[in-house]
């Protein structure tokens, strides 16, 4: 392993964590520090069919939707783990782990809606450092109301 790949590596750990950061403090508006503006994010199969963000625009807009303060979701904790990260030049590969918490709020007070999951995604190197250019997002396992996290579900389970 090459020192540049070391660094490399540690920088693009550094966009999971800081898209953790921001989803926890629900500063949406600062996800250009993680994704490109012309980012495609696949929610398929977590989320149901057709949800797909075509940029970075869109998937902020989903973001307020579902998890800011005019929805059902209040306050987080999103982790990242198992780091498998292919640099090759400028563009990389990454799958990482993740496990997300979320506890409800209107109709879903006192519940908790957890996550567990892979972010499965294309990087590339920017003039700002390493970004998101494509997420495929998948759920694994998740337990509680997904209403807590999506608009689509109007009703505690």
């Amino acid at each position: 392993m090459s020192l540049e790949y070391l660094m490399d590596k540690h920088a693009i750990e550094q966009v999971y964590i800081r898209y953790c950061e921001i989803v926890d403090a629900k500063t949406f508006d600062d996800m250009h520090e993680v994704f490109t503006e012309d980012a495609t994010s696949d929610y398929t199969q977590a989320l149901g069919p057709g949800v797909i963000s075509p940029n970075r625009a869109s998937l902020i807009a989903s973001m307020h939707a579902n998890l800011g303060p005019d929805s059902n979701c209040a306050a987080t904790h999103h982790n990242v783990l198992n780091f498998r990260i292919a640099v090759d030049g400028d563009t990389a590969r990454a799958k990482v782990q993740y496990y997300a918490v979320h506890r409800g709020k209107n109709e879903f007070e006192g519940a908790l809606y957890s996550m567990w999951g892979l972010y499965d995604d294309e990087l590339v190197r920017t003039a700002e450092g390493w970004r998101v250019a494509n997420r495929i997002y998948s759920c694994y396992l998740s337990e509680g109301p997904a209403g807590v996290t999506s608009k689509a579900v109007n009703r505690a389970e």
